[in-house]
């Protein structure tokens, strides 16, 4: 039987010593490259990612995994080049995130455009409620940071770590300086929390690319995969502007666009998600490097690892 070292007030759950003792050792990491100038400890993480952290974490197989799945009609040249530019972006975006204020003070001019920016403004001024939809896909800070600029503070419902010690480093750096709205843990209340806040004008986020065990089997990358109609719920119920953001790494791996698209007409649950899940497709299309392919989003699909059906 594993150890198990008793909670005191700053934590959250119980958890083991070996959690424990690898958050420790995860924090120091972090803190150690922080230490480092700015540019440089992005790109060592990049390179640590693509190299041997890639293969330890076992998230290089899981993207060639993914990719071959979806693509298997690509050179093994083609599928690493993909992967390479995923875990790059993975890599950069962990310690991104560790230290939001950070990556805000270097990126002051995050570029907002599309065919949702005009919407987006006048339902922000409206005080109406707001909901973006969006995927595993670049860094959602550039989002939240490029947002904060308009005066628009973006809030949503955050999966915990499964690590409960560095789950608590984790949740303080959703806040940043109260640049964040409301955060909500998952689970009953914390959905509910999410619906309520968003019903009295909250500006939010769901992803809907999660893998999840129920829900209607929605074509995604040309396979089918399980999708939560819960986003599209929400809008309806809220008269929430309904639209999509792209959080998007530029060439240069520093830099960030987002992209804000075109609001997605009520209608009813399915068919929203089913557009929603289109316009996520499409901008994977063009840059097929910005998503999480270490992202397991169709664990939960029968035929997963089988050849793909081309006809």
């Amino acid at each position: 039987m594993r150890p198990r070292l008793k909670m005191n007030k700053n934590f959250s759950r119980d958890g083991t010593l070996k959690e424990w003792l690898f958050s420790q050792i995860l924090m120091l990491f972090f803190r150690s490259m922080r230490r480092l100038p700015y540019n440089f400890r992005h790109r060592l993480i990049a390179a640590l990612m693509k190299g041997p952290l890639g293969y330890i974490t076992g998230y290089r197989k899981r993207a060639l995994t993914n990719l071959k799945f979806i693509y298997p009609e690509l050179s093994s040249k083609q599928l690493s080049n993909i992967a390479n530019q995923a875990l790059d972006n993975a890599g950069r975006t962990f310690l991104e995130n560790m230290y939001p204020a950070d990556f805000q003070a270097h990126n002051p001019n995050i570029q907002l455009w599309g065919e949702g920016l005009e919407d987006l403004l006048k339902a922000h001024s409206d005080d109406r409620p707001i909901l973006f939809f969006s995927g595993h896909f670049g860094n959602h800070e550039a989002f939240r940071a490029a947002l904060y600029r308009h005066g628009i503070k973006v809030g949503g419902l955050i999966r915990p770590m499964s690590n409960p010690y560095f789950d608590r480093h984790y949740q303080k750096t959703l806040l940043i300086e109260g640049k964040s709205g409301p955060v909500f843990l998952p689970g009953p209340q914390g959905t509910l929390s999410f619906y309520k806040a968003l019903k009295k004008g909250a500006t939010l986020v769901l992803l809907i690319d999660l893998a999840v065990p129920d829900g209607p089997s929605i074509n995604f990358l040309g396979r089918p995969a399980r999708t939560a109609l819960t986003a599209a719920t929400f809008a309806m119920k809220s008269n929430a502007l309904f639209l999509p953001y792209f959080s998007m790494r530029n060439s240069d791996a520093v830099s960030f666009n987002v992209e804000i698209g075109k609001p997605i007409k009520h209608s009813d649950a399915l068919t929203m998600t089913k557009q929603a899940t289109k316009a996520l497709e499409l901008r994977i299309a063009k840059d097929p490097g910005n998503w999480f392919w270490i992202h397991r989003r169709w664990k939960y699909n029968s035929n997963f690892g089988k050849p793909a059906d081309l006809n």
